[in-house]
């Protein structure tokens, strides 16, 4: 983190300087390697988090997801067929309107996903294993609320473009 050592960073520098430090840790590819499961397997970041709304969530329609990931439907069936092609996930007529399409997670994308979860609970858990269990909690809960407060400003962002 790079700071005027004139003056304490403002707590929206201090935010940004270790949130893009996060990013560019885990977008490395020596770290990216780290996930990797005996079989060399392993998820990229988008088929990670689009997999795990697949497997939380249940069945759920591709228009559904790609506003969620806010793409638009043509990207998003490109990110469904690549998991697709990779056995993790199956689509299917939604019953309920023949014209929509559901996608679930298959057992080996629950598998998959279950897998990397671990990988990353312990490539998080070396990181921070010689802190306190205090700090380790209280790092914990205070990304849980961060986490939080994003996921509400973009679910209201979401109902106002929705409603425009």
């Amino acid at each position: 983190m790079v700071y005027s050592r004139e003056t304490a960073p403002t707590v929206g520098e201090a935010l940004e300087s270790a949130l893009s430090t996060i990013l560019r840790w885990s977008t490395r590819a020596d770290n990216k390697r780290m996930l990797h499961d005996s079989s060399g397997a392993a998820l990229s970041s988008t088929d990670s988090w689009l997999l795990e709304r697949v497997v939380v969530a249940g069945p759920l329609r591709m228009s559904k997801l790609a506003g969620w990931m806010a793409v638009d439907k043509s990207t998003m069936t490109t990110e469904i067929r690549r998991l697709e092609k990779s056995g993790l996930v199956s689509r299917r007529s939604d019953p309920t309107d023949r014209r929509g399409v559901l996608i679930t997670a298959t057992e080996e994308g629950r598998t998959a996903i279950a897998r990397h979860r671990q990988l990353a609970q312990d490539v998080y858990g070396t990181l921070v294993g010689k802190w306190t269990e205090v700090d380790r909690t209280e790092l914990a809960r205070l990304l849980g609320r961060f986490v939080d407060e994003l996921s509400w400003v973009t679910d209201a962002v979401a109902r106002h473009n929705e409603s425009i």
